[in-house]
């Protein structure tokens, strides 16, 4: 059961990552390439590698405490 549960953990916490990166991306990213004047396929572009980025810094944070976070489960 405990494989479960680490499965579980992480998908939980992988989610949490995916959609606070998306809220900003969403939130902040899109706004200010659209005020920039780019076109539609370029915003798109901005938001994917700012995603990308994100979601490979919060990978580095997380295998970084991975330590930590295996005492949470």
């Amino acid at each position: 059961m405990k494989t479960l549960d680490d499965i579980l953990f992480g998908f939980l916490i992988f989610f949490i990552i995916e959609r606070a990166i998306r809220l900003f991306s969403n939130g902040i990213v899109e706004p200010w390439a659209e005020r920039k004047n780019y076109s539609q396929n370029s915003v798109e572009n901005w938001k994917l590698l700012t995603e990308l980025v994100a979601l490979m810094m919060a990978s580095g944070v997380v295998w970084r405490f991975r330590k930590s976070l295996a005492k949470l489960s």
